[in-house]
């Protein structure tokens, strides 16, 4: 054969299938790119310098592994579309006299080509968008960066090398396809559907009960903890009804509305339900991953939207002041009113008299699994598993005892207890045991609650239920406390002790709070060395040393939401275009039949009509479906975070699902007409 010979005839193929190859091109060209910038940003020097660069990077490097992992499943899902497609081109070749190692020559120089126009595309437009990339990346995290363009070798390699790794799947899948199959099989593929699968009842029937269990799971689990576990077996549950469902379920649908004449025997009904019904198993199997796909952009996008744009109000409840100084004492004895009235003098005179909401008070505070009224605060080794078992991290409780006095001063209360008594903040539901027991200590009467505590709490210290006893015999009971858990040879906790003293600093530029705290740590830990202010070590917080933290973290954490939103909503596209043109030529012979009997142009229309608006808002409706249940769970995954404001997740879940509505609604009309325009013509591919 002369030279170039398969070159031409990959060129050809390729050329008259252009309605195939140019989506596929422009999807692995689109992966190739995003692969390169989500690779790029998380190994740029220029990120990994800001603020948080690091918590950025590692999050940038999760994104990337996901979106490489999704790139070879769903190339190869694609793949397998192209394939289908030219497999009776390639019968016929073989009828003609080429061999299995003449069509792999043909397949390696589509690859070849496929593989080239993917990277060049792909990496000419990485380069282009990566510093815009960053500029935007930058610009969510609070941070700025340079505008010279830098080129990532590195990056370009990974690309190259990985990207490289698929294609060369995707041949070996291609030609043991090819391999295995026989001249003719080869030229019937095409026209061949597929049976309905067996015991679709049964199966609808268990896909039905699993999403129902599923569903079920999301509203009923209370505790955020228990939610982030329970997520991903719910995930798992979603996933699988899903795709019974549709396969499964869309059978038995379709029977249904066989059995309902007034329905079924019209001209555009008998048509679109017979059609669907024949080859339902294959259609439902791709209706189910539009439905997953679209229920992982609306999930992604709902969530790190609302941690980004409620990141402030996340900032805030995690630092309730501007800021905080937590003093740790040896021994409960040890604390005097020396250092935290130091503190407050060093705040007053430091920010010129402009702090407020001085607070002072004094905290002995443990950790312990509560049964029955009793905090069992030893048996470290007995619960080394509670960071994997919610069950038991539920159980855990966090006590803290502060003094009557202070609370009476605070609040300008004046409550009267004897020794041995208490008042009791909860912050979930309310203490439901008359006594509170430290295991190993005398027990405390509990007189009576309060709605309120003299001070602010941090959001992330009430994802584990926090009690506050308020004593008036705090020195003995605190003492009790510290040197019985002291002793213990395996604590869960120890007791700590500590004076803390928080303020506000409000109309302060961050830089200057940061700079006045500063000046107030070394002034303090100076006099401590000089004086002996008692208090062993000190710790400090200010909100606006975290809000850079906070931001890089809910930033990047949006950014690579939006980034694999565009790639899962490209995916979907993809689908759905895929599975129009594919049952279009699969159409195309029998409404060639039918408009030769007498079925009109008009009466084609209506009937892809029905079809399409029976099965394809289902996934949207269902994804719809998913996210109203899931949301349950997903604000308590925000709680996590510090996120509280449920009125914005509700928002920014509905704009999130409105908005990928409209876009289905537009990919809907775009290949409803890409179908009707192949099987109403006269010639194949036209």
């Amino acid at each position: 054969m002369k030279k170039g010979f398969y070159l031409r005839l990959a060129l050809d193929g390729m050329r008259k299938n252009r309605r195939l190859y140019l989506p596929y091109l422009l999807t692995c060209a689109g992966m190739v790119m995003m692969f390169y910038i989500l690779y790029s940003l998380a190994y740029s020097p220029a990120v990994r310098n800001m603020r948080g660069g690091s918590t950025m990077a590692m999050i940038l490097i999760l994104g990337t592994v996901v979106m490489a992992i999704f790139a070879l499943l769903f190339l190869l899902y694609t793949n397998s579309f192209l394939a289908r497609r030219r497999n009776r081109e390639f019968g016929l070749y073989n009828i003609l006299g080429m061999n299995k190692g003449n069509l792999g020559r043909i397949l390696l120089w589509e690859t070849l080509l496929s593989a080239l126009v993917s990277l060049l595309a792909g990496l000419a437009c990485g380069l282009l968008f990566a510093k815009l990339a960053e500029l935007f990346l930058a610009h969510m995290a609070g941070e700025t960066v340079g505008y010279a363009l830098t080129v990532e070798p590195r990056s370009i390699l990974a690309a190259v090398l990985f990207f490289g790794v698929i294609f060369a799947v995707l041949l070996i899948v291609s030609l043991a396809r090819v391999g295995i199959s026989k001249p003719l099989d080869l030229l019937k593929s095409e026209a061949a559907g597929e049976k309905p699968p067996r015991a679709n009842w049964i199966l609808a029937l268990l896909g039905l009960l699993i999403l129902g269990a599923a569903y079920w799971l999301a509203v009923s689990i209370e505790a955020p903890l228990t939610a982030l576990t329970v997520f991903f077996i719910a995930v798992v549950m979603v996933i699988l009804a899903t795709y019974l469902l549709f396969i499964a379920g869309s059978v038995a649908l379709c029977k249904l509305l066989q059995k309902n004449k007034s329905y079924y025997y019209r001209s555009d009904h008998f048509v679109s339900v017979s059609s669907m019904t024949f080859r339902m198993k294959r259609n439902g199997a791709g209706l189910a991953s539009i439905c997953i796909l679209a229920t992982m952009v609306l999930v992604m996008l709902a969530t790190t939207s609302c941690l980004y744009f409620g990141g402030e109000n996340a900032l805030r409840g995690e630092c309730p002041y501007d800021v905080s100084f937590s003093l740790y004492c040896d021994h409960p004895e040890d604390c005097g009113p020396e250092a935290p009235e130091r503190i407050s003098e060093l705040a007053h005179t430091l920010s010129g008299g402009r702090e407020k909401d001085l607070t002072v008070y004094t905290l002995s505070g443990v950790s312990g699994l509560f049964r029955d009224g009793v905090l069992e605060m030893d048996g470290y080794s007995r619960f080394a598993d509670l960071t994997s078992s919610a069950s038991v991290l539920e159980k855990i409780r966090t006590v803290y005892l502060t003094p009557l006095s202070e609370y009476n001063r605070l609040m300008g209360t004046d409550y009267a207890l004897e020794d041995g008594e208490a008042l009791v903040w909860s912050s979930k539901k309310a203490y439901a045991y008359e006594t509170l027991t430290f295991k190993g200590c005398e027990p405390i009467r509990i007189r009576g609650s309060v709605k309120d505590l003299p001070f602010r709490v941090p959001a992330s210290e009430t994802l584990v239920t926090m009690y506050c006893l308020i004593v008036p015999d705090w020195t003995a009971r605190a003492a009790e406390l510290h040197d019985f858990t002291a002793g213990l040879e395996d604590p869960l906790i120890k007791s700590d002790t500590l004076q803390l003293c928080s303020f506000d600093l409000p109309g302060v530029p961050d830089e200057e709070q940061i700079r006045i705290t500063e000046e107030i740590v070394q002034s303090a830990l100076d006099e401590q060395r000089e004086a002996g202010l008692s208090f062993s070590t000190m710790s400090y917080k200010t909100r606006a040393a975290n809000r850079t933290d906070f931001f890089s973290m809910y930033g990047s954490l949006f950014f690579l939401g939006i980034v694999l939103s565009i790639v899962f909503v490209a995916a979907a596209a993809l689908i759905i275009y895929y599975k129009q043109l594919s049952e279009g030529y699969e159409d195309q012979r029998r409404f060639g039949i039918m408009q030769k009997v007498g079925m009109t142009v008009k009466e084609i229309k209506s009937a892809v009509n029905a079809q399409v608006l029976t099965v394809f808002f289902a996934p949207l409706l269902l994804a719809g479906l998913h996210l109203a249940f899931a949301f349950p769970f997903l604000h308590k995954i925000v709680r996590l975070f510090g996120v509280l404001n449920t009125p914005l997740l509700i928002l920014t879940s509905v704009i999130c699902f409105l908005a990928f509505a409209l876009f289905y609604v537009f990919v809907y009309r775009s290949t409803a007409r890409t179908y009707v325009a192949i099987v109403s013509a006269g010639e194949e591919g036209r």
